[in-house]
């Protein structure tokens, strides 16, 4: 007899609500570089110091996907990203009694550290449980909840600081009333993640057989899952994994930019106040998730036209190139708003290509793709580490154009080496045969 039962679509549940935790992690990623003026001032940080603080949370960042992305490999990616979810927020709440620079610098180091594996883990979660062909679109929904927290954090950062916790008639920020609020609420999102998610079809409650038969399941191995070490060397190995980590770093320095180093530049270029910063940063955020909304129907549209090979690389290559450019247009303008703008076309374009960076680590991850996004996470984020303080120091000494003709320049170089990526050769430690394609994927032919 012929089984008829219809897939559920718990997979589309489970999707949600790690997207509301990628939405709470960027909140707490973003506040502080809105906050940063009044904590500065508070505490008697100047802009040098500063700098280090706002870079400091990347460092740890890129250091750690890597380890808590194999956690993810081995344990599972629910229970690591619920500690994740729970650890992180415990340091934003432990912003709010940060005395001094060093108090700052150890809690947004600890930040850092507790959010690396969430990126690994959900896109684990997210291989788990959809097909090859729509990896995309519903990696994009993952990403796009963290768009949508660093979207909003500036203005909901700068209103709830002033207006709601703070004295809007002298205009004084409550900054630790707000780290203490938004640790809070991310203690809920953990509670909910842990609830709602399962790491397979196979072992959720709510989702029938049919749909954990959508999935190919696991090339199946008698070795166990070798240690995060051997993944390690695995990856260093692989010219393919270099390239995809020096295409995120470059992106990294250029992006990073809107969440770090905005607010300092439209008050220093433009006097632009706290309120107004507060919008006008949220502005290239905002596009960011309409660029996620797009990325991945694009993601997956790309891989159908031109296949594994040139569907993954292709997109991202062209895409870099463009946003180089928004940052050449921006040093020609003079309005605060055009140049907002031009930063907002950049954004949208970055996001744009973020769902095919996720389905490459996908594609050639295999078992591994917690270890595999990780290493591209960990240099892009060690771009993001560098980029405040190189940002800062080009600033201080040449000009802001230069900056941004920096941005620019790392952008082309993203460029070049993404179009360089290929999606056919898969990545495996040492003793295991690489992983075959999927179904879907064996029907394309490299062009």
């Amino acid at each position: 007899m012929v089984d008829t039962e219809r897939p559920t679509n718990v997979r589309y549940q489970v999707v949600a609500v790690t997207a509301v935790a990628a939405l709470w992690m960027y909140i707490d990623r973003v506040c502080f570089s809105t906050l940063s003026k009044p904590v500065g001032q508070e505490l008697g940080i100047d802009a040098d110091d500063m700098s280090w603080v706002l870079g400091a949370f990347f460092f740890t960042y890129a250091l750690f996907q890597i380890p808590i992305g194999s956690l993810a490999d081995r344990y599972g990616p629910r229970i690591v990203l619920t500690i994740s979810i729970a650890a992180w927020s415990i340091c934003t709440a432990a912003t709010s009694i940060a005395g001094g620079v060093l108090g700052l610098l150890v809690v947004r180091l600890a930040l850092g550290a507790c959010e690396a594996g969430a990126y690994p883990a959900a896109a684990g979660l997210v291989r788990r449980w959809a097909a090859a062909s729509e990896r995309g679109r519903l990696s994009s929904v993952v990403a796009f909840g963290g768009r949508i927290g660093g979207a909003v954090a500036p203005f909901l950062t700068a209103w709830a600081a002033v207006q709601w916790l703070g004295n809007p008639a002298t205009e004084t920020a409550n900054w630790r009333g707000v780290f203490l609020l938004y640790g809070l609420l991310g203690l809920a999102a953990a509670v909910a993640f842990w609830l709602i998610a399962r790491d397979t079809p196979a072992g959720h409650p709510w989702a029938n057989s049919a749909e954990a038969a959508r999935v190919p399941p696991p090339t199946p191995s008698a070795a166990p899952q070798p240690p995060w070490l051997l993944r390690l060397v695995a990856l260093a190995a692989s010219r393919n994994m270099w390239l995809f980590g020096g295409t995120q770093f470059c992106v990294n320095i250029g992006w990073v930019f809107l969440i770090t180093s905005l607010p300092d530049y439209l008050n220093q270029q433009f006097n632009v106040d706290l309120k107004s910063v507060g919008t006008m940063q949220s502005a290239p955020l905002v596009a960011s998730c309409l660029g996620m909304l797009v990325g991945g129907l694009f993601t997956d549209f790309m891989y159908r036209w031109l296949g594994p090979r040139w569907g993954r690389s292709v997109p991202i290559g062209i895409v870099m190139f463009l946003c180089a450019n928004t940052y050449v247009v921006a040093t020609r303008l003079s309005n605060p708003w055009a140049v907002i703008f031009v930063l907002s076309l950049m954004a949208f374009l970055v996001d744009l290509a973020i769902p095919c960076i996720w389905a490459f680590a996908q594609d050639v991850g295999g078992r591994h793709v917690g270890a595999a996004l990780g290493w591209g996470n960990m240099w892009g984020n060690l771009g993001a580490a560098v980029s405040p303080v190189v940002l800062h120091l080009i600033r201080k000494h040449v000009s802001w154009d230069a900056a941004f003709l920096t941005c620019a320049g790392c952008f082309v170089l993203a460029g070049a080496m993404g179009l360089s990526l290929n999606a056919l050769i898969t990545v495996a430690p040492e003793g295991q045969a690489p992983e075959p394609l999927e179904p879907e994927q064996e029907d394309f032919h490299e062009p």
